[in-house]
Formats: structure tokens, sequence, C-alpha cells
């Protein structure tokens, strides 16, 4: 029997699978999985132990929440108002664009689906943060990408971590836009400052 619940879970599943089809009709060339390690220093404003989370105020005045990796050992002695060096794992997948093609618009979605009956809940929740990049630099033998966000920052340079993806490096070119589909920045190492 189709419920009202039913048909907004359906509703909502098909939202998503549509904004998925708009990226595929970009016709993208190729996904790129990177990583790459970098530390930064900031003053530790709250701590979540039971979600793994800090949340950090960087010398620079911006502001974060971040996932702090299970590897973490000294995690449960992180305080309130405790200055750090940490060290970060930022893990993300780009999908070039051929030449001309219009690239996705940057955007940030969740979408929560629930449904209960007879004592019991049922839910999913799928996210997808998109972003698009400029190539500054390909490294082919070395398996490194650099980019900037074109809405200003630095040049990150990120390790190229699949085998296909490497394969791929030698058709990207300086000037190229990819795109991030996916990413997770991860706190790898805290240290007292």
């Amino acid at each position: 029997m189709l419920t009202r619940r039913i048909l907004t879970a359906a509703s909502m599943a098909g939202s998503m699978l549509a904004a998925g089809s708009a990226f595929a009709q970009g016709q993208p060339i190729v996904g790129i999985s990177t990583v790459t390690t970098y530390s930064a220093d900031a003053r530790i404003t709250a701590v979540d132990p039971n979600a793994r989370t800090v949340s950090l105020a960087f010398t620079n005045g911006a502001t974060a929440v971040r996932q702090v990796s299970p590897t973490v050992a000294n995690f449960a002695q992180t305080k309130v108002g405790d200055m750090v060096s940490l060290a970060f794992e930022d893990r993300l997948t780009f999908v070039l664009s051929g030449p001309n093609t219009k690239t996705p618009r940057d955007r940030d979605t969740t979408v929560t689906v629930a449904t209960g009956g007879g004592g019991s809940v049922a839910g999913a929740s799928a996210g997808q943060a998109v972003a698009n990049w400029w190539v500054t630099a390909v490294n082919p033998s070395a398996g490194t990408i650099s980019l900037i966000n074109p809405g200003g920052g630095e040049v990150r340079t990120y390790n190229v971590t699949t085998p296909e993806g490497r394969a791929q490096l030698p058709r990207v070119k300086p000037g190229d836009s990819v795109t991030a589909i996916n990413s997770s920045v991860a706190v790898i190492a805290i240290m007292p400052k």
C-alpha cells in the first residue's frame, strides 16, 4: 500500500537521481581520486567525543568542525581552549570535464529520508558536495595534480591515489576545470602547541 511517507521518500530519492544524471549529461572525461596531507595551527573551541569531532578557530580567523580519525590516540586529552598544531588528511574525488563543457554549480546537498510504522523507523541520508577547481599544474610521472579554488585560496598539490587516475593524468592540462564530487577532511594528528 502506498503511503504518504513512501511517496515522499520516492520523490526525494528521485531528486537525488536527477541531480546525479544532470551531472552525467555534461560528459565527464575521467574520475581522479586524490589524497594530500597538510598542517595548521588552531585553538580548539569545542570537542564532541561521541561524534569524534573538534571545532577549530584557525589563526587566520577561519573556523571549522572536523572529524578526528580513530588513529588519533590523544583525542581524549584535547580540551576547549587548547592551542594545537593539527595534521589533516584531505581526500577528494575529481571529475575532469571535456572542453567547452559547462561545469555544475557549486553546492552542498544533504537529503534525509525516514519512514516508520509498527513501532519501527527506517531512514537513509545521502550527501553530496560539488565544487569546481582550476588545474594549475600536472605531473603524471610523480602522480600529482595542483589545483586552486577559483574563489581564492592557496594552490594545493594532491597525490593521485588510484592507478586508473594516474593513467588519466596525461589528459589533464593546466587551465582545465575539474569538479570535486566527493570530499573528506579528517584530523590525523593533534599536537600541543
